[in-house]
């Protein structure tokens, strides 16, 4: 038995690149912190995990705090092969509690990576077959930028090499200047033809009637999904949307569990789940995500929106999926896979016929360069003085 002797984390700060041509990112900030997870064991595996709060992760050290204290206690000393077994240990303690949802289910998740990633390691095996996946090619689309930061050829530039290379999908950002924005998504539109797919991030910016307006104007956009048009709370107010709306709405990457999905399918307010790895719970908590999917008919496209590791954890997670439609695939990864190990497998040159397989392992495929918080220090998030209209339901 190979036990667990140690659980930590690598937080780090990554640059934010401008888009060629366009500007920056409305609120403002020039770098992404992201938190990695780290497990250690008596046999010299050390397995690695990330924790996502939906862009990267905020709050690194807090994040941390979660996972040395009230997750490790759980973890050092058990069996690495076993994480079903560990972890259905710590939610179940946790949840009366710290709780189960929010950090405390995203800081669950990339220790749940960390620990298939030791265990497919250890059996020499990728993590998809230990999951009771087929390592298939998953589709993927484009994740580009908010449409205020640039005009149509800008957006186009940022996704067109994806396209070259079979993507079917893009997405793009809508924000509080909605209706001049969606003029510049037509202009996309032209840009890349009827055949691909286009969807749109809200960034729950909105109020559920003007969401119903701007549904109005995706559809004639041809828009493939409106994602998180409204803040998830508003569970009347999306039941309405949805009811009414002909763009299929999606939310999940602020769900947690498949309790979270269950509930939000209960409640009705999304056509379309978009559950992440690095936020759920990990990867075997999304498979079962995607097998209720299945079971109900209901389309998943994964959201990521993190590192290469985040990005491998997704693909080991979804390949087969029954209901699988895309996964995201965002357009910085190009720039980070030189701090990864086995990063190059999942670069934007492995995309083939639109699809990228999951690393080959053993256990997810990546891992992080010895020196990476040297290349990457840790900037804490610098003040709000101001909420902006992104995120409040209030447009």
């Amino acid at each position: 038995m190979t036990k667990v002797t140690r659980l930590s984390t690598i937080p780090l700060s990554i640059p934010l690149d401008t888009p060629k041509g366009g500007s920056g990112h409305p609120l403002g900030p020039t770098f992404l912190t992201h938190c990695l997870v780290k497990v250690e064991t008596d046999t010299g595996v050390t397995g690695y995990g990330e924790i996502s709060d939906g862009w990267g992760c905020e709050y690194a050290r807090v994040a941390d705090s979660i996972v040395t204290e009230a997750i490790a206690r759980f973890v050092v000393g058990r069996d690495v092969s076993q994480p079903d077994s560990i972890l259905k240990v710590a939610w179940a303690w946790l949840r009366r509690r710290q709780g189960t949802t929010w950090l405390v289910a995203q800081a669950i998740s990339g220790v749940e990576i960390a620990l298939w990633d030791a265990a497919g390691k250890l059996a020499d095996r990728p993590a998809y077959e230990l999951l009771g996946g087929d390592g298939s090619p998953v589709p993927v689309y484009a994740s580009g930028n908010f449409l205020s930061q640039g005009d149509a050829q800008v957006h186009h530039g940022h996704i067109k090499d994806l396209l070259a290379r079979g993507v079917r999908g893009a997405k793009v950002r809508l924000g509080a200047s909605w209706s001049k924005e969606i003029d510049t998504l037509k202009e996309l539109r032209k840009a890349v033809g009827p055949d691909i797919a286009l969807f749109i991030d809200g960034n729950e910016a909105f109020t559920p009637k003007t969401a119903m307006r701007v549904s109005e104007r995706l559809a004639e956009a041809g828009v493939g999904f409106f994602e998180e048009p409204c803040p998830r709370d508003d569970v009347a107010g999306l039941a309405r949307l949805v009811a009414t709306s002909t763009v299929p709405i999606a939310y999940g990457e602020h769900v947690f569990g498949l309790a979270g999905f269950l509930q939000m399918h209960e409640d009705r307010v999304a056509d379309i789940w978009q559950p992440d790895a690095t936020i759920c719970g990990g990867m075997a908590e999304l498979r079962r995500i995607a097998a209720v999917a299945a079971a109900r008919g209901i389309r998943v496209c994964p959201h990521s929106a993190g590192t290469p590791i985040a990005l491998a954890a997704n693909l080991h997670a979804v390949s087969g999926a029954a209901t699988l439609g895309m996964l995201e695939y965002s357009g910085r990864i190009d720039s980070l896979v030189p701090a990864f190990r086995g990063g190059a497998a999942i670069g934007p040159d492995q995309v083939a016929a639109g699809a990228l397989r999951p690393p080959a392992g053993p256990g997810i495929g990546i891992e992080p360069e010895p020196d990476i918080a040297e290349r990457y220090p840790y900037v804490t998030p610098p003040p709000l003085t101001a909420m902006p209209a992104l995120y409040q339901g209030s447009v």
